[in-house]
């Protein structure tokens, strides 16, 4: 069978659906025919109308009915184009002809109910046939395919497919992908709710793709150069949160996430600053209702995803986005939590970030959450999320920041006699504690009943119940603690070891904690792994531990770095530029100490020996 490309001749001038002929597609017919029911229906009519369905013939849906199926609908496309290519100038010698086209194409939604059909829809070349309809100028015979692609794409519906990645790839090879968006672009969904409703079954389709392969699916629309443009604008559109707008904010968002292409082709279309542009309003005001809620959360996603790429992290900072997350931290508004967690995406791994957060007087801010002031979180959850992303922003700007910035960060955990250390220390009991419970449940069998009937692998399993339980929150925390005490300020590195007995706090337990997170770094990240092993091997000769012997050769010039003289430290890791006139002072301090040890010993002895 022949492939259509799409109709041609003029588009008809715009008409509503009674003019056209046409029956009413979808929700709208479906709303006149509850309209016009009778409030009540004897029992005779409901016998009458039971014997009337009995008589009705339905043809079986089997291979040859959809052959059948298949040339008809070639048929009434061909007989489509040959009118409106002879009779361009007259629309109603071609409407009776859409109309039945309409009503055809109709009909290949009953195809979600047999999806082991849809193999031979692809060997009978229908989707090709199907999928060029969406170029017909006709736009209500787009809506009707786009309402037949996202029933037939439904998740649920490819699951049942015998070969569920043929017939993608068979759907992506008509175009799919270019014919949607050039659909998005043709028509106003201003116009009618039937052209709103092509949009939102457009989207859906989009979405259900994603579901069932993200990352090729994503790949695939990322291609299309016209839809991240149409995504944006359509976000940014003025006036109340519609449904279609809270759509296209779940799309962009699933594609940034899913695609890395789309990511790198925001840079082009300035995204970070457009979408930043979009949540700005939400600094001062909160939604006004469940859709808008979620349109806020979905683009906060956005700009998470966007964070992955260096280059959006220097653009948030450069558009004043840091300055906007601290306002909305501030202010405590629906936004403060979402605020938080996309600072916390912004600073990984982005030492300009970090430093224009301490600039912009975010430490504060971020210490209020950290000590628990200010409003409570109405639940558990949202409480461990929050101190979650407090606790990696801290960590990102002990690990990141320099010259004065990291002066001021230690300020901040000397002041008020050390009480933010006294809380990371508590911080550290409680979630040490509840990832010990969680270890405790999964020894004593509780959750391999569940497991079995999951088929999920054991090992893996109990390494999600423990990040449920808080497992990188508390690997954060330690980092925090032994980058603390090797940054060169001998009050904090004296008052850590302190609280650490005082608490009863094992060193050996932060040991392991730090251990695992090195051990689970790849090697990207090899680097940081003997860092951290030697910034703890450090902290534990500091506080008179024992050393594990199985040491990692690594970890020992980690550990000189960390010990390093100060002009090498500076070299090394300019985040310690402050402290080499505190290491100075203590080799200082440490040699007077041993000359006025030495003199009591010899004082002793003389006392003695007379």
């Amino acid at each position: 069978m022949a492939e259509v490309v799409g109709a041609t001749g003029p588009a008809p001038p715009k008409r509503s659906a009674a003019e056209a002929g046409l029956s009413l597609p979808s929700a709208s017919k479906r709303l006149i025919e509850r309209e016009n029911l009778p409030s009540e229906i004897a029992p005779e009519q409901i016998e009458q109308m039971l014997d009337e369905a009995d008589d009705v013939h339905i043809e079986a849906m089997n291979e040859g009915a959809l052959k059948r199926m298949v040339m008809q609908l070639e048929r009434k496309v061909k007989r489509n184009q040959e009118l409106r290519i002879k009779h361009a100038d007259d629309p109603g010698m071609y409407m009776k002809s859409e109309v039945d086209l309409d009503e055809e194409v109709k009909r290949f939604t009953i195809l979600a109910t047999h999806p082991d059909l849809l193999g031979v829809l692809v060997q009978l070349e229908g989707l090709p046939l199907l999928v060029g309809l969406l170029n017909h100028a006709n736009t209500d015979i787009a809506v009707e395919v786009f309402e037949v692609l996202s029933e037939l794409t439904d998740p649920d519906v490819i699951s049942e497919v015998p070969e569920p990645e043929g017939f993608i790839n068979a759907l992506f090879d008509t175009q799919l992908a270019e014919m949607s968006v050039d659909v998005l672009l043709r028509i106003n969904e201003e116009n009618s709710e039937e052209e709103a409703q092509a949009v939102t079954n457009c989207l859906h389709m989009i979405e259900n793709l994603a579901d069932v392969n993200p990352t090729d699916s994503c790949a695939r629309f990322a291609q299309v150069p016209r839809l991240l443009p149409w995504l944006i604008k359509r976000v940014r559109a003025q006036g109340a949160v519609d449904h279609n707008r809270l759509y296209a904010s779940e799309i962009l968002g699933i594609l940034l996430q899913n695609a890395e292409p789309c990511r790198e082709a925001m840079i082009k279309h300035d995204g970070t600053d457009k979408i930043l542009r979009g949540i700005a309003v939400y600094r001062k005001r909160d939604p006004v209702d469940a859709e808008e809620s979620e349109f806020v959360q979905n683009m906060f996603d956005c700009l998470c995803s966007l964070m992955l790429l260096k280059h959006h992290q220097v653009a948030f900072g450069k558009v004043q986005g840091l300055e906007l997350m601290i306002r909305m931290m501030r202010e405590r508004k629906f936004a403060t939590n979402l605020a938080l967690r996309l600072t916390d995406h912004a600073m990984r791994h982005c030492p300009e970030n970090c430093q224009i957060f301490v600039d912009k007087l975010g430490l504060p801010v971020l210490f209020t959450v950290f000590m628990r002031k200010g409003p409570k979180e109405k639940s558990r959850a949202k409480l461990r999320e929050s101190e979650e992303h407090v606790c990696s922003i801290i960590q990102s700007l002990c690990r990141y920041c320099s010259g004065t910035a990291v002066a001021r960060l230690l300020n901040k955990f000397t002041e008020n006699r050390f009480e933010k250390l006294e809380r990371l220390l508590e911080a550290h009991e409680e979630y040490a504690q509840a990832v010990r419970e969680s270890d405790s449940k999964r020894s004593k069998g509780e959750f391999e009943k569940i497991d079995r009937e999951l088929e999920v692998d054991e090992e893996e399993q109990l390494f999600l119940d423990r990040c449920d339980a808080g497992l990188f929150t508390l690997q954060q925390i330690d980092i925090v603690l032994i980058r603390l005490a090797n940054m060169g300020n001998r009050q904090v590195a004296d008052e850590i070891g302190k609280l650490l007995d005082v608490k009863g706090i094992p060193l050996d337990e932060v040991r392991v904690t730090v251990d695992e997170f090195a051990a689970n770094l790849d090697e990207s990240a090899r680097e940081e792994r003997e860092e951290l092993r030697g910034f703890m091997k450090a902290l534990v000769r500091r506080c008179g531990g024992s050393q594990p012997e199985d040491e990692p050769k690594g970890a020992e010039k980690a550990e000189q770095k960390a010990a390093a003289a100060p002009g090498a430290s500076e070299k090394e890791d300019p985040r310690r530029s402050e402290s080499a006139p505190e290491k100075k002072k203590e080799k200082k301090d440490a040699k007077e100490d041993e000359k006025k040890e030495k003199k009591e010993k010899k004082d002793k002895k003389e006392k003695r020996d007379s």
